[in-house]
């Protein structure tokens, strides 16, 4: 039983072993500098992003709204519908996404991202206040133009 407990191999940790290890360490730590160093651009381009997205938003709805017959608010300022050469347009929101719908057929999304969205119809102007799932809020102001008969 003596010859069992004791350990033949008495070389311990070896010089190389610790240079292989410190090889390994120095490369982790460098992708570990360069994910940080990718990270920031990345988060500041998705930022710019959802501003781009918001911009967007805006010139198309501003399009829609150039020649409109009829102007509603439905559903407790939740969307709006109204009417144009192209047909009857609703633009409201669905879950996280504001989105138009034309003559009641098929969705397209206009905007995403959304958490409660409000349109605020005076006169011959709309408010829009939508708030994001990230807690900001935009608001912009678009111009109705009524079809002059």
């Amino acid at each position: 039983m003596h010859s069992v407990l004791k350990c033949r191999n008495e070389e311990g940790y070896t010089l190389l072993e610790a240079l292989f290890q410190l090889l390994i360490m120095g490369i982790f730590v460098q992708f570990l500098l360069l994910f940080f160093y990718w990270k920031q651009p990345i988060e500041r381009q998705l930022q710019d992003y959802y501003a781009t997205e918001w911009e967007l938003f805006a010139i198309d709805l501003q399009a829609l709204l150039v020649d409109v017959e009829d102007f509603r608010v439905l559903m407790g300022d939740r969307a709006i519908l109204f009417t144009t050469e192209r047909g009857k347009i609703e633009v409201g929101q669905s879950g996280y996404v504001i989105r138009k719908m034309t003559n009641s057929k098929g969705y397209i999304p206009l905007f995403t991202n959304v958490s409660s969205v409000i349109f605020v119809h005076e006169g011959h102007e709309l408010k829009v206040e939508a708030r994001m799932l990230n807690g900001r809020k935009r608001e912009r102001s678009f111009a109705i133009g009524f079809r002059q008969e």
